[in-house]
Parts: structure tokens; C-alpha cells; sequence
């Protein structure tokens, strides 16, 4: 199945990362920005196609999502099995890696994504059933950070946290109404950081399987944030307590 990426970031980064991946790229034929001609040359460097096309026909490939004047055909995004993922993180310092339990909503996947990479996670697990996948619109939605960082499809999110469990991982839940605050889990070692869908949270056999649930203080009485801001709310916190850690050790 052929993927869409539209807009400059998406595109630039697949073309510096895989340009192997990409077919052709595909631009305005007038009033192209100075950003879009750069891809172009950028492109052409590493000997992908330049096509230009009418901007209706750059409308129509791109569907809902402005690309600004450029998009790429690229192939299927290049999903790992979790015995990939699990074997790529342990080239990291104490890997980081970031589960979602049915978080449907391809704009937030795109979010947490972007919040992923910036904040140093290893990779992302996603079920295969019930889930947002690493479409053109989660792409866009990451500024092109789905390009950068691992994503690992599974079949059953429980089994996949035990057998990461199994290489070391401690497996920490965020859900509402617990007493232990995301400042209070311990972020610096092997972790996993476990997310539930945006209308229900985790689901409870997921929730059972996590070794400590916490939740995000709020100063004002809400139902809950938004799961990509508690993304990046965690994975912010995990990267502080990493980041004083390497500081410490390296006095």
C-alpha cells in the first residue's frame, strides 16, 4: 500500500533519512517557495524522481492535508516487530520506549511521535488492531519525526509488555486518580511508558500488567488531559531525571 507524505518536513526528513523508501516527489509546477525548491535539489541528490504537477493534482493525492506545495509516494511505513525494536533500543543507554493502547486518533499518534523523538525515547509500540497507524496524516501531525524513530506493530499489547519486562523493562501506566505522580516513578533505568486510549485509558488487563501506575497533578479539577499532552508531559519528565542523572555521573 503506498503511503502520502505531504509537506516539507515530512518529506525532507524521509529524503534525508530513506531516501531508498521514496518513489518520487512530486512539486507545484509555478510559484513553488523557496523550501520546495530545495527538496527538489535535495531530491535530485539522492537520484529520487522530480515530478511537477498541477496543484490540483497535488490537492487530490494529498487528500485533507495541505502540503505546501510538495508531497512523496513512498512504500508501507517499515514497521519492526518488537523483537526488532527490543534489539535497536539496546544500542541506546538505558532505552526509553513509549506504548500506546489503542490511541485511535492519527493526529495524536503524530503528536506523541514528535514528543518521542524530541525527548530521546528509543521507539513506540503500537497494537495492530484498534489503532492509529503511521498514516499520511500521523506523519504530518509528527513534523516528520515519524521518520526518525522506531515503531514496532504488535499483535498483543500485554504479551509485548511482558516480553519487554522480560529484557530488563519496568512497564509504568498513566491513568487517573492513582497516588503516585509521574515526578515520583524512577525514569533514569530501562522503562516503558504506557498510554490508553483518548475516551477510556488503559484497558484493565493493560493496566494490570504495568509494575506501577501513576497520574499527571492537575492544579484545576478536570477529567484528564489530552493523551499526547500527557506524553509529552512524562516523556519531559522522564528526560529531565535522565538528563540530571548523566550530569551526576559524569562529575
Amino acid at each position: 500500500m503506498k503511503r502520502i507524505l505531504a509537506g516539507p518536513h515530512p518529506v525532507t526528513e524521509a529524503l534525508r533519512v530513506a531516501p531508498g523508501s521514496i518513489e518520487a516527489v512530486c512539486v507545484t509546477e509555478t510559484l513553488r517557495p523557496s523550501s520546495v525548491r530545495r527538496i527538489e535539489e535535495l531530491a535530485r541528490r539522492v537520484r529520487v524522481s522530480v515530478e511537477c504537477l498541477p496543484k490540483s493534482a497535488l490537492d487530490q493525492m494529498s487528500g485533507k492535508h495541505h502540503h505546501q506545495g510538495v508531497v512523496a509516494i513512498t512504500g508501507s511505513y517499515p514497521y519492526l516487530d518488537l523483537a526488532g525494536l527490543i534489539e535497536a533500543s539496546q544500542k541506546d543507554i538505558s532505552p526509553l520506549i513509549v506504548a500506546l493502547d489503542q490511541v485511535q486518533d492519527p493526529q495524536n499518534l503524530g503528536a506523541i511521535l514528535r514528543s518521542a523523538y524530541v525527548f530521546g525515547a528509543s521507539g513506540l509500540v503500537l497494537p495492530k488492531d484498534r489503532s492509529a497507524g503511521v498514516t499520511a496524516a500521523a506523519v504530518r501531525a509528527s513534523a516528520g519525526a515519524s521518520e526518525l524513530i522506531r515503531v514496532a506493530r504488535v499483535t498483543n499489547l500485554v504479551r509485548s509488555l511482558d516480553t519487554l519486562r522480560d529484557h530488563g523493562f519496568m512497564i509504568y501506566g498513566a491513568a487517573p486518580a492513582e497516588y503516585t505522580s509521574v515526578q515520583s516513578i524512577d525514569w533514569r533505568d530501562k522503562c516503558v511508558l504506557v498510554l490508553g486510549n483518548e475516551g477510556r485509558g488503559l484497558r484493565r488487563l493493560t493496566a494490570e500488567h504495568c509494575d506501577k501506575r501513576f497520574e499527571i497533578p492537575m492544579m484545576r479539577d478536570f477529567d484528564s488531559l489530552n493523551v499526547s499532552a500527557a506524553a509529552a508531559i512524562a516523556l519531559y519528565e522522564a528526560a529531565c531525571q535522565r538528563s540530571a542523572h548523566a550530569h551526576a555521573t559524569h562529575r
